[in-house]
């Protein structure tokens, strides 16, 4: 099988970076079957860590609305309707955070379900995380210098140097150290999932504003290895594409905020 390396070398596609942005190069380095395979390699690693990513052992329900929720999400967007999307919890109270692997897995800890109010804050959150994925983010990050190596160890490479490779991109959480760009895209497709799913896009603001009282206008809340934009200008900007969907709820409709608090209070 034709490794990544020796199509660069043998296709002169090294000069393409030089060009050609992700979107265009990445259908030729990582095809969809390779970066699910990816994914699927990076979650198991996860499940396995179990001291600095420890298992949710509680309530099933829980697991099971953030899991519906997420289905629902992924269900409405059209960008990837043949990915299988999978909704993770961790079971950590101080950690107020998600983040997204290539292939289709969202990981949820438990202090961010603590911080939010009702189920469009939620849905906010998982809707922008299942955007990293459904508009390649994190996939494109895997395509880029030195990682595309990795990549390759993971896919072609023996026992010994997958493994090895699979601990350099996990240690330093490759895949989500995204752009400002990124965080508006995955911003605005939130609007746009959670409104289509029939919940109020306003969660998102919400969610945002409670992050902003809570660690300050730029704290490493989500993807700690983002270059996130501040805040306040994330949500001047959520709420300027909430203006302008059509449809969208206004007011606290459709913030299901009393089956929210139901689950939150199984925690």
């Amino acid at each position: 099988m034709k490794t990544i390396h020796s199509f660069l070398v043998g296709t002169g596609a090294v000069l393409f970076f030089l060009f050609f942005s992700c979107d265009v190069l990445r259908p030729f380095i990582l095809s969809e079957q390779d970066e699910v395979e990816l994914g699927n390699k990076f979650k198991a690693q996860i499940l396995a860590d179990t001291r600095t990513y420890p298992p949710f052992t509680g309530d099933e329900r829980v697991k099971h609305f953030v899991d519906s929720l997420g289905q629902i999400l992924a269900d409405v967007q059209n960008d990837r309707k043949t990915l299988q999307f999978t909704f993770t919890l961790i079971d950590d109270d101080t950690m107020v955070n998600a983040f997204a692997i290539p292939g289709g897995h969202v990981f949820l800890y438990t202090g961010l379900i603590k911080a939010a109010d009702n189920t469009a804050e939620l849905a906010g959150v998982l809707a922008h995380e299942i955007a990293h994925i459904t508009k390649y983010h994190g996939a494109d990050r895997l395509v880029q210098g030195t990682f595309v190596g990795y990549v390759n160890d993971i896919l072609f490479g023996n026992d010994s140097s997958a493994a090895n490779a699979i601990a350099v991109i996990l240690e330093n959480m490759t895949f989500m150290q995204l752009s400002q760009k990124d965080e508006y895209e995955a911003d605005s497709c939130a609007v746009a999932y959670t409104t289509k799913a029939g919940i109020n896009p306003i969660g998102m603001k919400q969610f945002l504003t409670t992050l902003k009282n809570l660690y300050g206008d730029t704290p490493k809340i989500f993807e700690p290895f983002s270059s996130h934009p501040p805040l306040s200008e994330r949500i001047s900007r959520v709420q300027a594409i909430i203006n302008k969907t059509p449809n969208a709820p206004s007011g606290t409709e459709q913030l299901f905020r009393s089956e929210f608090q139901v689950i939150k209070g199984l925690l």
